[in-house]
């Protein structure tokens, strides 16, 4: 009996260990999309940035190795100050914070631009994840122009984790919102999820 017990005990300790190893391994990503319910950015022929990025954020994921988690921040788009987005963010502990705008241009489609804030604490691994997202959006003939910035967004400054903004497609630009609300938001989900898996 006391050998049983000892066997049970040691089983729920090795699986206390290796849940507790699987937890250090996760590598948490947080997807911010831009504007709320309230301020929905950028608002163009009755079509809101909000609402379009809602849809296409629902659906940037496909199938994900298994130490990478993605986190949706406030799905709900509930309307909250730059102070308590970066707040709840923080809170979650993530490795990563990407957050989805679209561009605003009257210079024709912009395709997509990631941005940075040098003042982020991760920097330097902002510049790293970038890259590899822009290698990997770049694969869609569509982004094969992908400008990279470093501008001074509060939000990329005020999270405690490498952070950037991606601004994916153009507002005003009719074929731009098109594309992600039809086949394109496929290409952008696949690409996206390869870079996910990337980050291991």
């Amino acid at each position: 009996m006391k050998k049983y017990l000892l066997f049970v005990l040691l089983s729920i300790v090795s699986i206390n260990v290796q849940a507790n190893c699987e937890d250090l391994n996760t590598f948490t990503v947080v997807i911010d999309r831009g504007h709320d319910n309230v301020d929905k950015g950028a608002i163009v022929d009755d079509e809101s940035e909000f609402d379009i990025l809602s849809s296409l954020v629902a659906e940037i994921t496909g199938e994900l190795t298994s130490n990478i988690k993605v986190i949706y921040h406030n799905p709900t788009g509930s309307r909250m100050t730059l102070e308590e987005r970066a707040a709840q963010i923080n809170a979650l502990k993530p490795d990563l914070v990407i957050s989805i705008h679209m561009g605003f241009s009257d210079n024709g489609p912009r395709q997509a631009a990631i941005v940075l804030n040098d003042k982020n604490m991760g920097f330097e691994k902002s510049k790293e994840h970038a890259s590899s997202l822009i290698t990997h959006l770049s694969k869609d003939a569509y982004f094969s122009t992908i400008r990279t910035e470093v501008t001074g967004v509060a939000l990329l400054e005020k999270v405690n984790a490498p952070a950037f903004m991606l601004e994916i497609g153009n507002m005003n630009a009719s074929r731009d919102r098109y594309y992600l609300q039809s086949n394109g938001s496929k290409r952008v989900s696949l690409n996206f999820t390869a870079f996910l898996n990337d980050l291991n």
